[in-house]
């Protein structure tokens, strides 16, 4: 088996930003990490998750439906891949709001790994984001996986309407336009996992699912940890430079990270209230072979920066595992920017290795 990369410190980058990146901000004195965490048994995990589906989608439980599939379409997007073709897939769902996702096709399949990567905020396909996502595919799509590429609602390859309630087309790539969405009779928030639901059931149909893997940068970070928290079928989950638990949102005070729309506690507090970050966290990585890293850039310029995860890494992991799960945070300080590092890349391909073993020589 490969040996786990090691991350090196990007010193350069420590030295411009000083002490204050590698101690412990003062947002953690005294905060009681354990009693955050209120999953303690299995019981606590079915009701908990059962009650975040059932919000969500309002007692409907999780969706059945599949999205509409055009196969061996062009996308000079994705052209720079080795792959073997790819898909259109297309979910309308409520509001009029649109998911136009590509999924890729490995060269050499091994039926029952899908795998989607979750690009954040904005447009994707910006070079520093791009080449990035490409490699992540890559990655997968070597190891035998069908590759899916899911942007946020109303950004990258997503329409940017919707409905309003006056049935009149609206315009808006921001998702604070969602404020006036969230109801006692729908949850915005299945705006940006329904498409990744849906993809699955898809898949499934395809083949039994064996090993699925999820990938989220930044704001598909999020979604990523929403995904595994409701959808059991993820077995490795891996979220990138998107998440915090809301004791940590006013650091630092110069560039408080109280996120996106559908990040904040006051945008959606009755889903909040069911299970904050880290319970979601939990959530995500309990089960029979389920795993979620989190990894965080130490040195990003953009969120969730900085060392404060240790105030909460070993305590999630802790309960993670006394309830049959495995979490971990990952610290990458091998750069200064917001991004999947090529860091994150290898340790990716290195988690495939070890779930997926190669065969010895012989």
């Amino acid at each position: 088996m490969s040996r786990r990369p090691l991350p090196v410190v990007d010193t350069e980058v420590e030295a411009r930003l000083g002490e204050g990146w590698r101690t412990l901000p003062p947002e953690v004195v005294g905060v009681d990490v354990d009693r955050l965490i209120t999953l303690r048994s299995p019981e606590d995990v079915a009701e908990r998750r059962e009650r975040l589906v059932q919000h969500l989608w309002k007692g409907a439980g999780l969706p059945t439906r599949r999205p509409e599939l055009t196969r061996d379409v062009e996308l000079a997007d994705l052209e720079p891949l080795d792959a073997a073709g790819t898909d259109r897939l297309t979910l309308t769902m409520r509001h009029g709001v649109t998911a136009t996702v590509y999924r890729v096709h490995p060269r050499h399949p091994v039926p029952g790994r899908f795998a989607c990567f979750l690009a954040g905020h904005g447009n994707g396909r910006q070079p520093k984001y791009h080449q990035p996502q490409l490699q992540v595919m890559q990655t997968l799509l070597d190891r035998g996986y069908v590759v899916a590429g899911v942007d946020m609602p109303l950004q990258g390859w997503n329409a940017p309407f919707l409905e309003a309630p006056d049935g009149s087309r609206v315009e808006a790539r921001s998702h604070e336009v969602f404020d006036g969405y969230e109801t006692a009779g729908f949850s915005a928030a299945t705006f940006f996992i329904e498409p990744v639901v849906a993809l699955l059931n898809q898949a499934a149909d395809e083949a039994p699912l064996s090993s699925v893997v999820t990938v989220g940068f930044s704001g598909g970070a999020w979604t990523t940890v929403l995904h595994a928290a409701v959808d059991p079928r993820v077995t490795l989950s891996v979220q990138v430079a998107g998440t915090w638990p809301f004791y940590l949102r006013p650091h630092p005070a110069s560039h408080p990270n109280f996120g996106d729309w559908e990040q904040r506690r006051e945008s959606m507090p009755e889903l909040y209230a069911i299970a904050g970050y880290l319970d979601l966290y939990v959530l995500g990585a309990v089960g029979p072979g389920r795993r979620q890293l989190q990894v965080i850039n130490r040195f990003d310029p953009s969120c969730f920066q900085g060392v404060g995860h240790r105030s909460y890494a070993q305590p999630v992991r802790d309960r993670a595992a006394a309830l049959g799960g495995d979490w971990e945070v990952v610290d990458d300080p091998t750069h200064g920017l917001h991004q999947v590092s090529p860091y994150t890349v290898s340790l990716l391909a290195h988690e495939l290795d070890q779930l997926h073993p190669a065969p010895p020589a012989v």
